[in-house]
C-alpha cells in the first residue's frame, strides 16, 4: 500500500486502530481466503463465542474454516466470497442467524475486493443486525394483528396494547378518549395489580403527560419524567417514564394512544419507538374514523332510504312503501297506486322494466337493470332491483321494486374511464416525446427541428395538424412548418388562432381552448374561420428555454378528443426541447460557420450595475469573462479603468446588488486592475440571450452610464428576433451596427500545438509523467513522492512544474490572446 501523509500523520498506519473501534467484525483475506488482519471486534467475538465462523488466528484460511461449517450458511459465505475474488461480482452480502443460547441474533455478512499492486484481496464484515431484525419482527406482529379479519377491533387494540408493552417495556398501555375535562379508558393493559380497566375514567389535568399530546396534537417521549420534564410529573398516578401518540378522527384529536410505566428507563426511547407507536396511533385512529363513518351510513340508510313499489305482473303499482318523487313527478302516493309503468315513465323505459318484472316472477330470484330517467333535479341514472314478493297482502304474481340512484356511481364510472383515456394518451405522448427527442438529435436546422416535430405528431394520430411559427408582428405569426394541412399560410390561420398563440409567446405558458370555433369569429370569408373548420381542443405551445422564446407550436387535436392538464404540461416539456434542440442548432452553426455576422448593441443609461457605477465614477469597466455558479446566478470578472481601485470596490460593496467584490489582479504596466464581483440578484441579462441565439459575445463594455456589447452570429440568424429577445430584457437598446466577418477556422491539431508552445521542457515532462502513471486517476496511480523520485527531482520543484504546466494549459483554454472565445 502506497503510503499518505496528511499534516504529518501517516494515514495508513491510522487504519488498523480505527477498525478497532468500529462495533463491526472486520477482516482482510487474499486471494486465496487467508486472513491476513482483523480488527479487535473480530477477535472479541471470536474468543467469547468460539465459533469457526470467526476465527481470530491470522494466517487461517476463512474459506477453509467456513467450507467445514454445520449448516448451509457457511457454504453460501464461502462460495460468496470466492465469486467476489475471483472478480465474478463487485460485492457479496448475506444475512444469517447466529443465535445464541441466551439470545437471538443476527448478522450481514459483507465482502468486497480491493487490488493492491496487482495482487487481489478482499475486506469482509460482519455486521449485528440483531436489531433491526426485532423491529421487523415486531412490525409484522403489528401488522398480522391490523389485518385479522377474526378479530374484533376491541381484541385487536388489546393485542396491540400487548405488543407494545412487550417491546417498549412499560407496565402500562392504553387507547384513551378525551370528552370534554374527562379522560375516558377505552382499552387497557396494565398488570392485574392496577386498578385501572377499560371504562375507567379520570380528569385529564391528572395526566399532563396525556393532556400535552393532546393539546399539542404531537407524539411525546420521556424516559425519565422527573429529570427530563418535572412540569409533566403528577403526584396521583406517578408516571415515571410515557411514550405516547394522539389519536387523530376527522381531522380532531379524540384521544391519545400511550405506554407508560411508574419507573424511571435506564435507556432512552428510542426514534423508532416513536415511530412505532405513531403507526400505532394512526392505525386506531383510521378505524375508529371508518367505524364514525360506517355508523353514519347505516343511520342515512335508515332514514333515506330508497325509493320501493309494489308492482305486479302488468306493471301496475300496488303500493309505495316510501315517497317515490326522487324518482318520478307525483301529486301524491294514491296518484301513482293503480297505474301502470307506461303510464309514467318514457316508453322504451317502462318496456325494460316490465320486462324486468316479469323475468323476476318467472324465474323465482332476484333481477337487476339499469335506466335513465329526466327528474326534478336533471337526468338521474337508477338501478332497479327487483325481487318476487310472497304476501298474503297482494296477488302472488307481485314483485318488490326498489329504485337506487345510481347517478354518482356511473359519474365516478365515467370519470375513471375519462382518467383511463387520459393516461392512455399520456403514455402514448410519453413514447412520441422520446422518439420527437432521438430524432431531434440528428437536425441541424430549425426549420429540420420544427419539420420533425410537426411530422412525428401528425403521424402519431393523436393530432390532426400541427404548425409551427414565430412572432411576425404584434398579432400575426409567421409560418416556418406545417403537417396535417394540405396548404398554411398566415393569411389562412384565423385572427383568433393568432392571438392564442401571441398569448403563448408572451405568456411563455401553454394556451387551451377545447373548441377552436370559441376564439373565432364566426364568418362566411376565410379571413375569420379557424384553419381547420371542424370543432377540435388546440393548444398552443411556447419554445421557450425558460429565458428566451423562439416562437409558438400550434396542435389541434384529433375530432372529439379534449387536451387535459396531463397532456398540456407534457407538451410545456416538448416546446422546452424543441427551444433547447433550437438554441443548440445556433451554437452548432455559429461555431461551424465560416463567415458570422456581428451585431453591436448599445442600451443607453442602462440598468446595469457596473454601467450606473460607471457614470457615478467617472470610469469604465470591461467585462473579460462571466462564470456560472451552482446557485444561478454569475461571477463577473471586470477590468476597470480611470478611477482607483479602491474606491471602487468600496462603491460595489455599498451596492445593495453585490454580494462581494475580490480584487483578482491589481494594476500592472499597459493591464488594468482585475476585479471579482459577485451578484446576489440573479436577473436577465442580454448577454445570456445572446447565448441563448447561438451568439458569442466577444466584448461588453459599460461607460459613461451605458452598456456597449458586442456577439458574433451565425450568418443565417434571425436578427430582428434577437433584437426583440433583447429589447425585452432591456429596454431602449438599439442596434447599432452589423457586419459580416470572416472566422477563422482552428483545429485541434492548432489547439494542441498552442499548449505545447507555451510548455517549457521540463513542465512538459512533469505533466506527461503524472499522466502517464496516474496521477490524476482517483484513486491515484501514484503519488506525488514517487513522481519526483521518478524523475529525480524534490518533490516541491515537482508541484511548482505541475502548477507551471496547469496554468500553461488552462491559460490555452480560456485567455483571450490565443484566440477569439466568448466571455461566458
Amino acid at each position: 500500500m502506497v503510503p499518505s501523509v496528511m499534516d504529518g500523520h501517516d494515514i495508513p498506519a491510522l487504519y488498523g486502530p480505527a477498525m478497532d473501534t468500529l462495533p463491526l467484525m472486520f477482516a482482510i483475506v487474499d486471494e486465496s481466503g487467508v486472513i491476513l488482519s482483523t480488527n479487535e471486534t473480530w477477535s472479541e467475538f471470536g474468543r467469547a463465542n468460539g465459533t469457526e465462523l470467526t476465527p481470530n488466528t491470522l494466517g487461517v484460511n476463512y474459506l477453509d474454516v467456513a467450507d467445514m461449517a454445520d449448516d448451509a450458511t457457511g457454504q453460501q459465505a464461502a462460495d460468496g466470497i470466492r465469486t467476489v475474488l475471483a472478480g465474478e461480482q463487485p460485492t457479496f452480502e448475506l444475512e444469517y442467524p447466529c443465535h445464541a443460547p441466551s439470545s437471538q441474533r443476527w448478522f450481514r455478512l459483507y465482502a468486497a475486493p480491493f487490488t493492491i499492486d496487482g495482487e487481489t484481496y478482499a475486506s469482509i464484515a460482519h455486521i449485528d443486525i440483531t436489531a433491526r431484525k426485532q423491529r421487523e419482527s415486531v412490525l409484522e406482529a403489528a401488522y398480522d394483528i391490523c389485518t385479522d379479519a377474526n378479530r374484533t377491533f376491541t381484541e385487536q387494540l388489546d393485542a396491540l396494547l400487548e405488543l407494545g408493552c412487550e417491546t417498549l417495556d412499560t407496565s402500562f398501555g392504553t387507547l384513551s378518549r378525551v370528552h370534554g375535562d374527562e379522560y375516558v379508558f377505552e382499552a387497557v393493559t396494565a398488570p392485574a395489580t392496577a386498578d385501572l380497566e377499560a371504562g375507567s375514567t379520570t380528569s385529564i389535568e391528572d395526566l399532563p403527560n396525556c393532556r400535552h399530546v393532546v393539546e399539542h396534537r404531537e407524539p411525546l417521549a420521556i424516559s425519565d419524567v422527573a429529570a427530563d420534564a418535572p412540569d409533566l410529573a403528577d403526584p396521583e398516578w406517578g408516571i415515571a417514564n410515557y411514550i405516547g401518540a394522539p389519536v387523530v378522527v376527522d381531522g380532531a384529536v379524540y384521544g391519545t394512544f400511550c405506554f407508560y410505566g411508574l419507573e424511571p428507563r435506564e435507556t432512552v426511547f428510542t426514534q423508532w419507538d416513536l415511530t412505532f407507536v405513531r403507526l400505532l396511533s394512526d392505525w386506531a385512529g383510521y378505524e375508529l374514523e371508518r367505524q364514525r363513518h360506517t355508523e353514519q351510513r347505516s343511520a342515512l340508510n335508515t332514514a333515506l332510504p330508497d325509493p320501493s313499489f309494489i308492482i305486479d305482473a302488468e306493471g301496475r303499482f300496488l303500493d309505495c312503501p316510501t315517497d317515490p318523487e326522487t324518482m318520478v313527478t307525483v301529486d301524491d302516493t294514491d296518484t301513482l297506486v293503480g297505474q301502470t309503468l307506461h303510464e309514467f315513465l318514457p316508453h322504451d323505459t317502462a318496456d325494460s322494466l316490465l320486462a324486468t318484472v316479469r323475468a323476476a316472477l318467472r324465474t323465482g330470484s332476484f333481477q337487476s337493470v339499469e335506466y335513465i330517467l329526466q327528474v326534478p333535479s336533471g337526468k338521474r341514472w337508477f338501478e332497479a332491483r327487483v325481487a318476487p314478493l310472497e304476501s298474503r297482502a297482494y296477488d302472488l304474481d307481485t314483485v318488490i321494486f326498489v329504485a337506487r340512484d345510481i347517478t354518482a356511481h356511473k359519474d365516478r364510472q365515467a370519470e375513471l374511464e375519462r382518467q383511463r383515456d387520459e393516461l392512455e394518451q399520456t403514455q402514448r405522448l410519453n413514447v412520441l416525446g422520446r422518439e420527437i427527442a432521438k430524432a431531434l438529435q440528428d437536425t441541424q436546422t430549425r426549420e429540420e427541428i420544427e419539420s420533425a416535430v410537426c411530422t412525428h405528431l401528425t403521424e402519431s394520430d393523436l393530432y390532426q395538424a400541427v404548425w409551427a411559427g414565430s412572432r411576425g408582428s404584434a398579432t400575426r405569426i409567421t409560418l416556418s412548418a406545417a403537417a396535417g394541412i394540405d396548404t398554411a399560410t398566415p393569411e389562412q390561420i384565423s385572427p383568433g388562432e393568432h392571438s392564442l398563440a401571441i398569448d403563448a409567446i408572451d405568456t411563455g405558458e401553454v394556451q387551451v381552448v377545447e373548441d377552436i370555433t370559441d376564439v373565432s369569429t364566426p364568418s362566411d370569408t376565410g379571413m375569420d374561420r379557424p384553419l381547420l373548420t371542424d370543432r377540435c381542443s388546440v393548444a398552443a405551445v411556447p419554445l421557450t428555454t425558460g429565458e428566451t422564446t423562439y416562437g409558438v407550436l400550434m396542435v389541434y387535436a384529433s375530432t372529439e378528443a379534449t387536451i387535459g392538464c396531463r397532456e398540456s404540461s407534457i407538451l410545456a416539456d416538448l416546446g422546452r426541447l424543441i427551444a433547447l434542440s433550437i438554441q443548440r442548432v445556433h451554437s452548432q452553426q455559429s461555431l461551424l460557420a465560416a463567415t458570422t455576422v456581428e451585431l453591436e448593441f448599445l442600451t443607453p443609461d442602462s440598468d446595469d450595475v457596473f454601467a450606473g457605477l460607471s457614470a457615478m465614477l467617472d470610469c469604465s469597466f470591461t467585462l473579460e469573462r462571466r462564470v456560472p455558479t451552482s446557485s444561478g446566478n454569475c461571477l463577473h470578472y471586470v477590468r476597470i479603468s480611470g478611477v482607483d481601485t479602491d474606491r471602487v470596490c468600496q462603491a460595489l460593496t455599498e451596492t445593495p446588488s453585490v454580494e462581494s467584490c475580490t480584487v483578482v489582479e491589481t494594476a500592472a504596466e499597459n493591464r488594468a486592475p482585475l476585479l471579482e464581483v459577485a451578484l446576489d440578484e440573479i436577473s436577465a441579462s442580454p448577454l445570456d440571450t445572446l447565448t441563448d441565439y447561438g451568439g458569442a459575445v466577444r466584448r461588453a463594455v459599460a461607460a459613461d452610464g451605458d452598456l456597449r456589447f458586442t456577439a458574433e452570429m451565425a450568418p443565417d440568424i434571425n436578427v430582428r428576433a434577437v433584437v426583440e429577445a433583447i429589447q425585452e430584457i432591456a429596454p431602449g437598446t438599439e442596434l447599432r451596427s452589423k457586419q459580416y466577418v470572416d472566422q477563422p477556422v482552428s483545429t485541434a491539431t492548432d489547439f494542441q500545438t498552442r499548449i505545447r508552445d507555451r510548455l517549457t521542457p521540463k513542465q512538459a515532462a512533469a505533466l506527461k509523467t503524472a499522466y502517464a502513471r496516474g496521477y490524476y486517476d482517483w484513486p491515484r496511480g501514484s503519488s506525488a513522492e514517487e513522481l519526483a523520485a521518478t524523475l529525480d527531482i524534490s518533490a516541491p520543484t515537482l508541484h511548482y512544474r505541475l502548477r507551471k504546466a496547469h496554468d500553461a494549459v488552462i491559460g490555452s483554454l480560456f485567455d483571450s490572446d490565443t484566440g477569439s472565445e466568448k466571455l461566458d
